[in-house]
């Protein structure tokens, strides 16, 4: 366990603070759809049909003859599933041609910037990229942009770089959300899954909660580790809490994947009563989690809401608007009174 965890989260956000802030870190090894890191998958037919149907009615959509190309973590993950079929849904509606390539596992960077490179060498007319890594990706963003690509981030931001807009969740502001419900619902000892090093979205959030935790003498944050995105990663090291403090009253967790995994070790070692559990992302399985009792609180982001306002910004800057550099999606709390509404992506 990672004791000195802390001071090293502290020095990475300074690394990367240059960035804008992003997403959920789920690392989970198989993708819902195979990728390949030497050539980008084939456009969704969804997006044929809707070429021929412009064609056919004669009216001329915004992304007739142009291509949009996502780039997500990974897609094992349900949250950038969520993120995937909102872009796909707006592109195809909107005219675009859709293509989708993803890397298998969010730690795979290398993977994700061949993906990219090999959508950039297509000349597609905007790439809409979830990163893996704030600082690696920078590379191959400004590379689309001398191609004449528009590149639009989404969830999870990219260090100083010439990208178009960020548009996702203020991650800082949701730790300081999810510190501030703990403060008001939560005393005694705390700990902290994140979610992995390099990943701009749970380092931002977990700021945001470490920051503002301090603001409360009745919790004090005893131990932090990394869980990677992934459940069972996660599980292993709330079981390593649980070993180390016994009296242990809360885990705050920077995705729901994780949170479902220390929620698991604390059912298991019958101290549910005792120890409340706090994800971040507000999916439906997390909801779920909550009404089943394994967790007690998300803090939801808008997956859905986000893949549409990518199209619309796509839309837009090819109509010569200026955008705003970063665009925010709000966060919501969700817990037992309201969980049922979060069965859905939002």
């Amino acid at each position: 366990m990672k004791n000195g965890k802390l001071l090293a989260s502290l020095l990475a956000s300074v690394m990367v603070l240059g960035s804008a802030a992003g997403c959920s870190g789920g690392t989970e090894s198989a993708s819902s759809q195979p990728a390949s890191s030497e050539a980008p998958a084939s456009s969704a037919s969804s997006s044929e049909t809707a070429a021929s149907s412009d064609a056919a009615g004669g009216e001329q959509l915004p992304g007739s003859g142009k291509t949009i190309a996502f780039v997500p973590k990974q897609l094992s993950n349900p949250y950038f599933v969520a993120v995937k079929d909102a872009v796909e849904a707006a592109a195809v509606e909107n005219g675009f041609e859709f293509k989708v390539n993803s890397p298998d596992a969010s730690t795979e960077v290398d993977k994700q910037i061949n993906i990219c490179e090999a959508f950039i060498g297509e000349g597609v007319d905007a790439l809409v990229l979830i990163a893996n890594d704030a600082t690696a990706l920078v590379n191959v963003v400004n590379e689309a942009a001398e191609k004449g690509i528009a590149v639009f981030l989404v969830d999870s931001g990219v260090d100083e770089s010439n990208y178009i807009s960020y548009i996702g969740t203020n991650n800082y502001d949701g730790g300081v959300m999810a510190a501030k419900w703990f403060g008001e619902n939560v005393k005694g000892q705390v700990a902290v899954i994140d979610g992995f090093a390099g990943n701009q979205a749970t380092t931002d959030r977990f700021n945001g909660f470490m920051d503002t935790i301090k603001e409360y003498p009745d919790i004090e944050v005893v131990t932090s580790d990394y869980g990677n995105g992934d459940m069972a990663t996660s599980m292993t090291v709330a079981e390593n809490f649980l070993t180390a403090y016994p009296d242990l009253a809360g885990i705050f967790c920077c995705d729901d994947f994780m949170a479902q995994g220390a929620g698991q070790a604390v059912q298991a070692a019958g101290k549910k009563d005792q120890i409340t559990i706090c994800g971040f992302d507000g999916s439906p399985e997390g909801a779920q989690a909550i009404i089943d009792g394994v967790m007690d609180v998300t803090i939801a982001q808008l997956p859905a809401t986000m893949g549409r306002m990518s199209v619309e910004s796509i839309i837009k800057h090819m109509n010569g608007e200026e955008l705003e550099k970063v665009i925010y999606t709000p966060c919501e709390i969700v817990d037992k009174n309201n969980a049922q509404d979060y069965l859905t992506w939002h």
